[in-house]
């Protein structure tokens, strides 16, 4: 209903026009809108949006308080479209790392050291010849609450499910993503009510408030065939402000 998007062309001043191909969106997930930028002192192109819409429920009202900003994005364009990725001076918030590389898992696997509720997720695999792969985030020990992230190969989609994430709205978002020789790259920011997913480098985001159970913790990834994880990376996050 609020979508936020871009376009790019050619601005003609003194015509006063501008020239334009389609649009695109900046976010394809549930909740970003009346994104801002500003320039910083290193010329960055630095992007936040408020992650919540008008008309959803936000269960957080009931704490006296609604909403929530992203992280900070920096934006670029490269071969005429826009990416955005994390900041990188959110490293600094990084501790407790648990690191993976070249595992090779068909099925279903929880790793451990890999779980919680206030993290940072980088995940690098090549698709093999599964023709899907998913992560559950924020999952229950029953496996009954959880947020699905299901890339489908055939159709070349990302979906963000909510529909058992917790309280408040449910439903489903899809993002069109192109794998890079076979791989896919997902950076992921994992909050106590938010979810940001960086796609590809930053060439999509998703982004969505989830309200989980607190123990629900658990992160599970799954495949209907034989993938590689060539490189999984997972850190806990500090807080910003102290």
């Amino acid at each position: 209903l609020h979508q936020s998007v871009y376009v790019l062309g050619k601005l003609d001043l003194q015509q006063g026009k501008f020239q334009f191909d389609q649009f695109q969106l900046l976010d394809y997930g549930f909740d970003f809108y009346a994104p801002q930028t500003t320039v910083d002192h290193l010329g960055r192109r630095v992007l936040v949006g408020w992650m919540a819409m008008w008309e959803s429920e936000m269960p957080e009202q009931e704490h006296d308080w609604a909403g929530a900003i992203t992280i900070p994005r920096i934006m670029s364009i490269e071969e005429h479209r826009v990416k955005c990725v994390p900041a990188p001076e959110l490293e600094t918030l990084r501790f407790n790392q648990v690191s993976y590389s070249n595992v090779l898992m068909d099925g279903s696997r929880i790793f451990e050291g890999v779980d919680g509720d206030c993290l940072e997720l980088n995940v690098l695999l090549d698709m093999k010849q599964a023709s899907q792969f998913g992560i559950n985030l924020r999952m229950d020990t029953a496996s009954t609450e959880k947020t699905v992230l299901t890339f489908d190969c055939q159709n070349q989609k990302l979906t963000l499910n909510r529909d058992y994430s917790g309280k408040g709205p449910g439903g489903e978002r899809k993002a069109p993503v192109e794998l890079n020789k076979g791989k896919l790259q997902l950076t992921l920011f994992l909050d106590k009510s938010s979810l940001e997913v960086f796609i590809q480098n930053g060439e999509k985001v998703m982004t969505a408030r989830i309200y989980p159970d607190e123990h629900s913790k658990g992160i599970e990834f799954f495949s209907d065939g034989e993938v590689e994880l060539l490189k999984l990376d997972k850190w806990s996050l500090r807080r910003s402000i102290s």
